[in-house]
């Protein structure tokens, strides 16, 4: 057994294999302009994959060309998680990834071929990798545990490439240079990577932490210090890899008091310390010894840096459960997409079968048609598959073939090199055009089957709902399943001021008898009570947070050869009264646009305007400012004093606005407790409609459907 109380010895082991500890420098940016997390995250992505020549892989030239090494890449759960929305398996091949298997699976030995692992530097990895012996004491007897099937100790490969998907702490890279010494493996481990990598890139400024069941962990008065303490610390390091991958030091938002400011926090001073610590290896492309640059556009100041606003999810509840209308939404609402995967089931001769389908970040019908309202969208698949087949008739027309199977491959040189051109373009247009047909179409058949478009159209218009049309709602046998109306009620709850006791009454009854569960009725009512109860204790509410609705605009006719097609599968569903019928109410249901709570406060703190919002008592954290100081950007010191959520203890130091009114260009949304596509699309509408076009990545602790929320919130109010 190995004591690691030589420190020359790991020192030495450090120095050679762990090199600087190799972090990814992102790439410097010019001034109000930045990369998405898409164009950002694959980079480092494909750095750690691409052992051939170890060289820095550049955005505009992602794949390494030469000497290409083939190569075994490793993966634990979260690695995996990562990986699977940025890069498929042929583009993995083109890096020369031959083989990738799951960390805790049985791998035989390969021992020509260098492994490139992607891990969380847990010590359940580390064991996985190396021989680490933990010691327990039972009673008077010290038992020694090994774990067994270390990849080190079996020599499984030829080399090893070790990249953890954030920073690995010093006790465990201690026993991994222990174990890797006593297991004479030392000169295999050919690098040690810190990634900063710790979060999953869904789309181009949409990002998930993809920690489970955070709301209710977070808001669970049953939960420990060390469960909130553990949840906290891994939001702020997912975070602070989201900030480093960015490459710039952000100016931090946060109301006071609650789960975000906490992380606010710890955050604030997890910046400070990388920035104190590592000014040799800093990670934020900007200098950290000048301060926060600024421009002025008008009367107001206009800060070049992005603001991060870390929001509460209590914030706004009502967009966790509303019904939904654009296409992005009803697609993870109703067919529970997953890391950009969606399953489906449908039948064939007779047989049910599941397709799986992922949504890439080049899909381009997806980047089109994600934020708009469903009917439109139907009516773009029409539009492009007859597009497809004018460009099909196009190029076998030039070759005189009747389709492009029964193309020539005798024919003259100029129009086999047309045709073979166009080809692959065409037929991965047709494979996408394929996915969103089959997407839509059951999307079709679950709305035509539970008549969401009634329940739409009920909570776009809650103002105007009354005691009677709610009541029908709910009592209508012939719309929506319990949950339905169980998520319709809560959403008209949550609008409503005051409900009299009697109408409450009235209401619980209605739905119990359709078998709805009362837990999130209950949880609720307790939320409501406590906002109330801080409200009059502030003296009174502010102003400026939007009603839970969902955001959307444009304009549709329904029709097409696209719905003859899905005629036969939405009838076979069982919805009735046929395709025409299900089309004609979809026509006119189009969503108003409405911004929803996040999306003012966002708005009032980009825009400099928040005195007189929700946002006006904000707390700002400025990493790079000296603490107890103001700093340039017109940020003063200040404290914080209430005590918001449940399960944290809000007290925190923080700073407040000064009267100089600051402006952003770029925005870091995150959510501690849960997000959806609503929010995300609301977010991304305000952007593009801004009079100077915003920038605003959005991200949240997990991405959940309004099912997997019901049963957080249930859980909460079923103890």
């Amino acid at each position: 057994m190995l004591h690691l109380n030589n420190r020359d010895a790991f020192d030495a082991f450090a120095a050679a294999k762990r090199t600087k500890i190799a972090t990814v420098q992102p790439q410097s940016q010019p001034q109000n302009q930045s990369q998405s997390l898409n164009q950002s995250q694959p980079q480092p992505s494909l750095q750690i994959q691409s052992v051939n020549s170890l060289q820095s892989v550049s955005a505009n030239s992602p794949l390494p060309i030469i000497d290409i090494v083939w190569k075994v890449l490793v993966y634990d759960k979260h690695g995996q998680d990562i990986i699977s929305p940025l890069l498929k398996v042929n583009e993995l091949r083109e890096c020369g990834v031959t083989v990738h298997m799951p960390l805790t699976s049985d791998r035989q030995p390969i021992p020509d071929v260098p492994a490139v692992y992607f891990v969380s530097p847990t010590r359940e990895s580390i064991s996985r990798i190396a021989e680490v012996r933990f010691f327990f004491i039972l009673c008077i007897k010290v038992v020694e545990l090994e774990i067994p099937n270390q990849d080190l100790t079996k020599n499984l490969y030829e080399s090893y490439y070790l990249n953890f998907t954030y920073s690995i702490s010093r006790n465990l890279l201690e026993e991994l240079a222990a174990a890797a010494i006593a297991t004479n493996a030392s000169v295999q481990i050919a690098q040690v990577y810190d990634q900063y990598l710790n979060f999953i890139s869904l789309e181009d400024r949409f990002f998930s932490l993809n920690l489970s069941e955070s709301y209710k962990l977070l808001n669970d008065a049953t939960s420990s210090d060390s469960v909130i303490e553990s949840v906290t610390e891994n939001i702020v390091n997912a975070l602070f890899s989201v900030v480093a991958t960015m490459g710039a030091i952000p100016i931090i938002s946060c109301p006071r008091g609650n789960a975000a400011a906490n992380v606010a926090t710890k955050l604030d001073q997890r910046i400070r310390d990388h920035i104190m610590n590592s000014r040799n290896n800093n990670l934020f492309s900007e200098s950290s010894s000048l301060p926060p640059p600024l421009s002025h556009s008008g009367s107001g100041a206009v800060s070049s840096r992005p603001v991060l606003i870390i929001l509460d999810r209590n914030l706004d509840l009502g967009t966790m459960l509303s019904h939904t209308w654009s296409y992005s939404t009803l697609v993870h609402d109703l067919l529970d997409m997953k890391l950009n995967r969606v399953v489906i089931e449908t039948e064939e001769k007779g047989k049910k079968i599941k397709k799986s389908f992922d949504i890439d970040a080049n899909d381009f019908f997806w980047l089109k048609n994600s934020g708009n309202p469903f009917p439109q969208v139907a009516e773009d698949v029409n539009v492009e598959i007859n597009r497809y087949k004018k460009d099909v008739d196009d190029v076998t027309r030039s070759s005189g073939a009747a389709s492009l199977e029964d193309m020539d491959p005798n024919a003259n040189a100029e129009t086999l090199k047309y045709a073979l051109t166009a080809l692959p373009e065409l037929t991965d247009r047709k494979r996408t055009l394929d996915m969103h047909m089959n997407i839509a179409a059951q999307l079709f058949a679950v709305i035509g089957g539970r008549k969401l478009d009634a329940f739409f159209a009920i909570e776009e218009a809650l103002g105007k709902q009354t005691k009677t049309t709610i009541l029908e709602a709910l009592r209508d046998k012939e719309k929506g399943t319990p949950e339905d109306k169980l998520r319709l009620f809560l959403v008209y709850f949550l609008a409503q001021d005051d409900i009299p006791k009697e109408d409450l009454s009235v209401y619980e009854d209605a739905l119990r008898e359709v078998g709805c569960s009362m837990g999130p009725l209950t949880y609720l009512k307790g939320v409501k009570s406590f906002i109330k109860m801080a409200a009059a204790t502030a003296g009174g509410g502010s102003g400026g947070s939007g009603s839970s609705g969902t955001g959307g605009q444009g304009s549709s006719s329904m029709g097409g050869e696209f719905f003859g097609k899905l005629g036969k599968f939405v009838e076979g569903s069982g919805v009735s009264g046929g395709i025409e019928n299900l089309i004609t109410g979809f026509k006119d249901l189009l969503p108003s646009r409405k911004d929803l709570a996040s999306t003012n406060i966002v708005q009032s703190i980009m825009e400099g305007n928040s005195a007189g919002t929700s946002a006006e008592d904000y707390l700002y954290f400025d990493p790079k400012a000296s603490r107890g100081a103001s700093s340039s950007s017109g940020i003063t010191m200040g404290k914080s004093s209430s005590k918001l959520g449940g399960g944290f203890n809000g007290s925190s130091s923080g700073s407040s606005p000064a009267s100089s009114k600051i402006a952003y260009q770029q925005a870091i949304v995150f959510v501690v407790g849960g997000g959806n596509y609503l929010e995300y699309q609301n977010l991304q509408d305000y952007a593009q409609r801004s009079q100077q076009k915003k920038r605003i990545t959005y991200g949240s602790t997990e991405i959940v459907t309004a099912h997997e929320f019901l049963a957080q919130i249930e859980a909460l109010g079923s103890r």
